[in-house]
């Protein structure tokens, strides 16, 4: 069986803009929410598991456009959400009742989909997604509110030789409690995915000031980091070209030139794009990932920093690895 990770969606939650011209908007590429699947792969080329992050706009039709899981071969095993935001959630409805009736009307059992988030996400989406929460989604996380950078347990998944781990970030836009907006509780994570010969981080919608990525304080802020490093790929979260003088919701091409020097992966993927934050006229603005992957080439060359950098394509697969045993159980 092979492990591998399809991309399903790379965009910020706008998309196209409604009324806007630039590049970006006016390009034909298919387009959709930060999102991936790790899948096993048989060699049937059927997915053997499914594990889902993040359902944002469009990630479901990537979901049917994938071919180990087209038809017949649809699974959902399980659903990881890093934030209970819309552009990672607004499928949702679409994910659990489709699926739902689909195994129905092929005379299979329809079991709530394990469901892995933060308890303040839980709580948002009992709130925004009561219809869901309640038929369909199963919650496997324990409560808790830790702060940014620290190591949570790794989650619990009959697949051999696959381990993924989340850690906490901080992305205050979603750092609060539904009941209170003045209120912090913590809601966000990144995942750190392992096999026995890959390390794959998965860091997006963090905002612009998760500093214990790059200077870590602490013994706990210290373990988290040295579990984010030296990553085969890291997909992270690039929202702006530019930094910006206050705090942002998201991090810059600035930030994930800082955050990659310090944790130094193979590969550094771009997420979240957008060619609309920095404003029209400046860099960035309305740009192509085509664009975008130029220029972080050209900057990641003239600084000489580790591995290589690029935007992915919706249903480009990764391999994360091989190993010989099938899922134990179903999940």
């Amino acid at each position: 069986m092979k492990h591998i990770l399809v991309v399903n969606g790379l965009e910020a939650p706008m998309l196209r803009q409604f009324g806007c011209d630039c590049g970006r908007c006016a390009s034909l590429e298919r387009q959709a929410n930060t999102s991936v699947s790790l899948l096993g792969v048989n060699g049937r080329d059927e997915a053997a598991y499914h594990i889902l992050v993040d359902v944002g706009a469009g990630v479901v039709d990537s979901l049917i456009a994938n071919p180990y899981l087209h038809a017949h071969r649809a699974r959902l095993d399980a659903l990881l959400l890093t934030h209970w935001h819309p552009d990672h959630t607004v499928d949702l409805n679409r994910l659990c009742v489709s699926h739902h009736l689909t195994r129905g009307r092929r005379g299979l059992p329809t079991p709530r989909i394990p469901l892995w988030c933060r308890a303040g996400t839980a709580a948002w989406l009992q709130r925004e997604h009561g219809y869901e929460w309640n038929a369909f989604l199963q919650l496997e996380a324990p409560a808790e509110n830790e702060p940014p950078g620290t190591l949570l347990p790794s989650l619990t998944l009959p697949v051999p030789g696959l381990r993924v781990t989340p850690i906490t970030v901080s992305h205050f836009g979603a750092d609060r409690a539904p009941d209170d907006s003045d209120g912090v509780q913590y809601s966000c994570a990144a995942f750190v995915v392992e096999t026995r010969t890959s390390k794959t981080v998965l860091l997006w919608d963090i905002d612009s000031e998760n500093e214990w990525l790059v200077a870590p304080e602490g013994e706990g802020q210290e373990t988290a980091v040295s579990l984010l490093s030296h990553a085969d790929y890291l997909f992270i979260d690039t929202a702006f070209w530019r930094a910006k003088e206050h705090r942002a919701t998201h991090p810059s091409f600035d930030n994930v030139q800082r955050i990659a020097a310090n944790l130094r992966p193979r590969h550094t993927l771009l997420m979240h794009l957008s060619g609309h934050p920095d404003g029209e006229g400046n860099p960035g603005y309305g740009w192509t990932n085509e664009q975008w992957t130029a220029a972080a080439q050209h900057v990641w060359t003239a600084k000489g920093l580790p591995g290589t950098v690029r935007v992915p394509t919706i249903g480009e697969e990764f391999l994360l690895g091989e190993c010989d045993d099938s899922p134990h159980t179903d999940f």
